[in-house]
C-alpha cells in the first residue's frame, strides 16, 4: 500500500468514528457519496440507503420545495464556505436545530471535485436558549409590572399625604381654638391641658408621617426624573450639615473624627448632603449615655466605588434586627423622637444611582454604615 493510500485510509477511518457530528462528502451536484457513522446517528439514515441522493432530502420539505439545498451549493461554491444554523430533518421525518458547514473541494489542478458536510446537533442547545429568553421576557415583564405597580403606590402616597393635609391642619387649629376658649371661660384643669397636650402631640407626629410620605414621593419621582450630576466636594458638604447639627445648648455632645481620602463625588448635591445628613444625625441622636459619642467619617476609593463610611460607638443594633433597618417606618429605639424612614431613603436613593449600601453593628457596641457611590469611569 503506498503512502498516500494508508493517509487516505487513516483520514477516512478518523472521520468514520466521529460520532457527535455528521461528517459526509458530495459530488459536485450535491450526491452523497460517504457517510460517517455520527451522520447515521444524527440522521437515522444507514450508508447504504442514503448513499447516491441527493443531499436535499436532509432538509424539511418546505426548505426542499424552496430550492434551499441547491441554494447552499450554490453559497459555498461562490464563498468557498457556507456556514449557518439552521433546521435540518432526521429519516423519521423529526427536526432538529443544527450547526452546518459546507465547504467546497478542489483538486490540485484547480477542478471542482464536490463537498464536505459537517452537520451538529444544536437542539439542546437552543431549548436553552429559548428557555433563557422565555425568562428573560418573564422578568422584563414582571420589571415592568412592579414598576407601574411603585408608579400608583407613589401617585397613592402623593394624593393621600396631600388630601390629609387641609383637614389635619385643621384639626390642629381647631384645637389650639378650643384650648384658648377654654382658658378664656377658666374651664381649663390639669386634666383638660394634659388631655389637649396628647392629641396636639398625636397630630404632630400626624404631620410628621404625611411629610415623610410626601419626601418618599418626591424621592421616586426625583429617580424618574434623574436629578443633575455634579462635582461635590465632600468636606463643604459636610461642614454645612455640621452647622445644622450643631446645638448651641450642647445637650447632644458629640465629636467627629474625618479622613477624606476621596475629596470629590460625582454625584446630585441633594442626594448627597440627605445620605450623610441622615447618617451624621443618627449617629449623634442614637449615641450611648454611658460614653462620649464618637464618630468617625471616611471618605476612599475602592474601584469602581467611592465608599463613604460614617462609623459611631452608640447603642447599636442587634443582628436580628438588621435585616428591617432599612424599612419604611422602622424604629428600634424608642426613646428618641423619629420616624424611621431615614435609612429607607438612604438605601433608595443609593440604590438608584447604581450604588449599595452595608451595615456592620452590634446591640451596644455603635454601628458601622458604608455607602458605595459608583465612581464615573
Amino acid at each position: 500500500m503506498s503512502p498516500l493510500t494508508i493517509s487516505e485510509s487513516a483520514s477516512a477511518n478518523f472521520i468514520n468514528q466521529i460520532k457527535d457530528y455528521a461528517v459526509f462528502a458530495l459530488d459536485p451536484h450535491g450526491i452523497v457519496t460517504t457517510w460517517n457513522q455520527g451522520a447515521q446517528r444524527l440522521k437515522g439514515y444507514q450508508e447504504e440507503e442514503i448513499m447516491g441522493h441527493f443531499f436535499g432530502k436532509l432538509f424539511p420539505d418546505i426548505y426542499q420545495q424552496a430550492g434551499k439545498p441547491q441554494e447552499e451549493l450554490e453559497l459555498a461554491l461562490k464563498h468557498g464556505t457556507y456556514e449557518a444554523e439552521d433546521w435540518r430533518k432526521r429519516k423519521d421525518g423529526s427536526h432538529f436545530w443544527a450547526s452546518v458547514t459546507l465547504t467546497a473541494i478542489y483538486a490540485e489542478d484547480g477542478q471542482h471535485i464536490g463537498f464536505t458536510k459537517v452537520t451538529g446537533d444544536l437542539t439542546r442547545q437552543k431549548e436553552l436558549q429559548e428557555k433563557l429568553a422565555a425568562r428573560r421576557k418573564s422578568l422584563r415583564h414582571k420589571n415592568e409590572e412592579l414598576q407601574r405597580i411603585n408608579l400608583d403606590l407613589d401617585n397613592f402616597i402623593y394624593t393621600v399625604s396631600h388630601d390629609l393635609r387641609s383637614p389635619i391642619h385643621n384639626i390642629e387649629g381647631l384645637m389650639k381654638l378650643l384650648q384658648l376658649e377654654l382658658r378664656e371661660t377658666n374651664c381649663f384643669s390639669k386634666e383638660t391641658e394634659g388631655v389637649l397636650q396628647r392629641v396636639l402631640a398625636s397630630v404632630d407626629r400626624f404631620k410628621r408621617t404625611i411629610e415623610d410620605l410626601t419626601r418618599v414621593s418626591r424621592l421616586q419621582k426625583d429617580a424618574s426624573t434623574s436629578l443633575g450630576e455634579e462635582v461635590i466636594s465632600v468636606k463643604e458638604v459636610y461642614e454645612d450639615i455640621m452647622a445644622d447639627l450643631q446645638n448651641p445648648s450642647g445637650r447632644d455632645r458629640f465629636f467627629v473624627k474625618t479622613d477624606f481620602q476621596v475629596y470629590q463625588v460625582r454625584f446630585s448635591r441633594k442626594n448627597f448632603r440627605s445620605i450623610l445628613y441622615n447618617l451624621l444625625s443618627n449617629a449623634i441622636k442614637y449615641q450611648s449615655p454611658e460614653r462620649e459619642c464618637i464618630i468617625e467619617l471616611e471618605t476612599r476609593l475602592e474601584e469602581p466605588y467611592v465608599v463613604l463610611t460614617v462609623k459611631d460607638n452608640g447603642l447599636g443594633i442587634g443582628k436580628a434586627s438588621q435585616e428591617q433597618l432599612f424599612t419604611m417606618f422602622r424604629r428600634f429605639h424608642h426613646h428618641v423622637e423619629g420616624t424611621g424612614i431615614g435609612l429607607f431613603m438612604v438605601k433608595r436613593i443609593i440604590e438608584n444611582s447604581g450604588g449599595k449600601v452595608e451595615v456592620t453593628s452590634e446591640a451596644g457596641a455603635g454601628a458601622e454604615f458604608r455607602v458605595y457611590f459608583l465612581a464615573p469611569l
